[in-house]
């Protein structure tokens, strides 16, 4: 009688140590959530999971199998429609109606590596300045544009070098084309 007691009570306790445990691993989780979404607002990103982030430059690349490019966007939303949207901030002001050309290509060279990562394709991505935001279309053309450009690149060598006048620094340094660039070697 006292041991069926004991057994009694001992599963009582089990249960509610489970129940306290359940409580405690769910409150954390909705909180986790909230600050998930929190952070989310506070960025100004579209409604969607933040799948990626690269806020300082560390994150890991993202790559293509198909085209030699790899790439590290400001940050990857997952849509509710389950389509990628890569957001591309530029902490400059360009007091411009419409964003630089390269910008533009530099979005949709992450849309095109984006393509391998769901099911279908990205149709737009997002380019932010500080003082404004983009919306850039993924269109077939601008596509075609982005591969042109990557087999431009590709065709490049110690006796066709890149067809560019001057450059940053900083870009140049990082280049790897800098050795054989024109433009690219000595900095």
């Amino acid at each position: 009688m006292l041991g069926q007691v004991l057994f009694a009570s001992g599963i009582g306790l089990l249960l509610f140590s489970v129940a306290c445990f359940l409580l405690l691993f769910n409150e954390r989780r909705v909180q986790r959530d909230y600050l998930v979404r929190e952070h989310h607002q506070a960025l100004g990103l579209p409604p969607g999971e933040l799948v990626y982030e690269n806020t300082d430059g560390l994150g890991e690349a993202i790559t293509s199998d198909e085209f030699p490019v790899s790439a590290r966007p400001t940050y990857i939303v997952r849509l509710p429609d389950k389509q990628l949207l890569p957001v591309d901030v530029k902490p400059i002001a360009i007091n411009a109606m419409n964003p630089d050309s390269h910008h533009v290509l530099q979005v949709a060279t992450y849309c095109l590596i984006l393509e391998e990562y769901a099911e279908e394709p990205p149709t737009h991505g997002i380019l932010r300045y500080t003082d404004r935001e983009f919306p850039i279309e993924y269109t077939a053309a601008l596509r075609k544009k982005v591969l042109r450009h990557l087999k431009q690149m590709d065709l490049c060598s110690s006796q066709l070098p890149p067809s560019l006048k001057k450059q940053k620094v900083a870009k140049c340094r990082a280049c790897i084309y800098q050795p054989i660039c024109p433009v690219g070697q000595g900095k």
